[in-house]
């Protein structure tokens, strides 16, 4: 998947979650209740790194959707997750202690 396809669907998805936490909170404004009854943000807190996490949410509780608020979560996303990727699909290097046949 391409680079630029990966953030439309990671953008679209912060904007349907947006939408869902907007209309939980439009039927009870209890913050603090919904924070604790909700599994919606279970799955993001696997993927963004702490220090964007709570921005993240905030970003959702408030319906923030200015570009550069989503292009820094969405940019944490990715960039947590690169390293990952590359280190399962990447041949392993040799180093000068491994030996020579294998």
């Amino acid at each position: 998947m391409s680079f630029s396809k990966d953030r439309k669907i990671i953008k679209a998805r912060i904007f349907s979650l947006q939408d869902k936490v907007s209309n939980a909170l439009l039927i009870n404004s209890d913050v603090d209740k919904f924070l604790d009854s909700t599994t919606l943000l279970d799955e993001w807190e696997k993927v963004i790194p702490d220090p964007e996490y709570g921005i993240f949410v905030i970003a959702v509780l408030n319906n923030i959707r200015k570009k550069a608020v989503i292009d820094r979560i969405i940019d944490s996303i990715l960039l947590d997750i690169e390293p990952i990727l590359e280190k399962q699909f990447s041949k392993p290097k040799k180093t000068a202690e491994q030996h020579p046949f294998c």
